[in-house]
């Protein structure tokens, strides 16, 4: 019966044919998106994982024995940084089809007996660098990235690490040399069936995960986990059934990195920390437009307090989506913090980050509205200047446009939450050289309030992905204005966030008036 069950699902496999093997909620996780990959419900996976944490052994070692088993005349190439560890992979690969766990499951899936490094006298290869499968078009091949692949169709493209260290990482040459590889070999011997898995820790934002996502995007479905949850991970439901158990803050496999050693790693290097194990790497710390942002200080669990009126700050980009913010704030007289005992306490509660089909103004305040239905103690609306001339909704002929996209979020209220508004909508957005007469500029006053050097304490809820990282992400122009670098469809892919969030804190009604030099 087991023998069945390990034919049909892939960790049922890996654990007939792997007796130790102990899975972990993340190794379950990929396991379910790789049954997926085998089952064609996803054709192009990337899959980011810290080093160390169990990714190769399912996706480079018992991925393609799995699937010579399933289907033996299958072609497949899997591909490393260098020859030899790509020929690690084939020699572990035969070693788990000359099994006697494996014959149980697919005896028809068998190997040359000989090492044949030709095919001279029509026998099946079966060397460090290719084996056939006996009686089947199905082979597999180990090159290095950069290796050749000529004369070889590729049913699946395998793509296992395929940088090897910091040096290669952020490297543009080398970036660029990996990527015509990848254009120019890899991705040449590929058909309209063929399927691709590309498995690593990232290492820049040009690597080679970076690059294929750069030049198409959208195509991969990705399975990002990080070694210590900081943000809302995305584990797509249709996909698997498991969630991500953690608290923020927790961590990927305690039992085998302790949160000591995980936290112990972050302090060392917190830039290849934010790579390699956030799958998460940052741009040129010369070029961050938020210095003052702190995740560890500022990203805190905090809630809702139905006491204080609510804070709403839009910006009315459509995409990648439609940005709204809730925000609360008070006074606080009665605690010290930072040197100040008395101080502004902003707490970022909540965001909404709206795709089509409801990536509209009027959606905006409906779904604010269905979140938090019961506002009694004020709510304050602040944006983009633009949603006060920016004509909205049509007509209903649908031929005049009379309405404002701030009138269009509005009217997505009740009516009594209608009558609580009050508008905070500048005539022009707050500028960079200074926000205000005898002002500091926009981009230095934010970070002036993120670091602590004002009396305001900024506390931001870890579900709010997009602000987060937003503030790790944005890079500042040469002029020291947020740059928004578009992408080759024409979306700004960040910005939106903390673009809505220098609406708020710049306006002098909330804490602008601070900037006053």
């Amino acid at each position: 019966m087991y023998v069945e069950l390990a034919r049909r699902e892939f960790l049922a496999f890996v654990e007939y044919t792997k007796k130790d093997y102990r899975a972990n909620w993340h190794h379950q996780v990929l396991c379910d998106y790789i049954q997926a990959f085998v089952n064609g419900e996803i054709t192009k996976l990337m899959v980011w994982m810290p080093p160390q944490y169990g990714k190769s052994e399912l996706t480079s070692r018992r991925l393609p024995s799995y699937l010579l088993g399933i289907n033996p005349d299958l072609r497949i190439a899997i591909c490393s940084y260098a020859a030899d560890l790509a020929s690690s992979f084939n020699r572990d690969v035969k070693r788990i089809i000359q099994s006697e766990e494996y014959s149980a499951i697919f005896p028809a899936t068998t190997l040359s007996s000989k090492n044949v490094k030709n095919s001279a006298k029509g026998e099946y290869l079966n060397n460090a660098d290719i084996f056939e499968i006996v009686g089947r078009n199905g082979s597999l091949k180990s090159v290095g990235v950069g290796g050749p692949l000529s004369g070889f169709p590729v049913d699946v493209l395998l793509i296992d690490d395929p940088v090897k260290d910091e040096v290669e990482g952020n490297s543009l040459t080398d970036q660029e040399r990996k990527w015509g590889w990848y254009m120019k070999v890899a991705r040449a011997r590929l058909h309209k069936d063929s399927k691709q898995l590309v498995t690593m820790t990232r290492w820049s934002k040009g690597d080679l995960s970076g690059r294929i996502l750069e030049a198409f995007p959208n195509s991969f479905e990705i399975l990002k986990l990080e070694a210590i949850k900081k943000t809302k991970v995305f584990i797509n439901p249709s996909i698997t059934q498991q969630i991500d158990p953690r608290e923020y803050g927790g961590v990927l496999w305690p039992q085998r990195h302790s949160k000591k050693d995980v936290i112990d790693t972050a302090n060392a290097d917190p830039s290849t920390f934010d790579a390699l194990y956030q799958q998460n790497p940052k741009p040129n710390q010369s070029r961050v437009y938020a210095t003052g942002f702190n995740y560890g200080r500022i990203v805190k669990g905090i809630s809702y307090k139905k006491s204080l009126p609510l804070h709403y700050t839009v910006d009315f980009n459509t995409s990648p989506y439609m940005t709204g913010l809730v925000l609360q704030m008070e006074y606080v007289q009665d605690d010290i913090w930072n040197g100040y005992s008395e101080f502004w306490e902003v707490t970022v509660i909540d965001k909404f980050a709206l795709k089509s089909p409801i990536n509209d103004a009027q959606s905006l305040g409906r779904e604010m509205e269905l979140k938090y239905p019961t506002i009694k103690n004020g709510f304050f609306l602040y944006g983009d200047a633009s949603g006060n001339s920016n004509t909205g909704i049509s007509s209903a002929a649908g031929t005049i446009k009379t309405k404002t996209l701030f009138s269009d979020l509005i009217s997505g209220l009740s009516e009594i939450t209608k009558n609580n508004v009050t508008r905070r909508i500048p005539k022009s957005n707050p500028k960079y050289r200074s926000i205000g007469q005898g002002m500091l500029g926009r981009r230095v006053f934010l970070n002036k309030v993120l670091s602590g050097s004002l009396p305001v304490r900024i506390l931001i809820s870890p579900t709010c992905s997009e602000l987060i990282e937003d503030f790790e992400e944005c890079t500042a122009d040469a002029n020291g204005k947020l740059a928004k670098p578009k992408t080759k469809g024409g979306v700004e892919m960040h910005g939106h966030m903390l673009q809505a969030f220098e609406y708020f804190i710049c306006n002098p009604n909330s804490i602008g008036y601070l900037a006053r030099k």
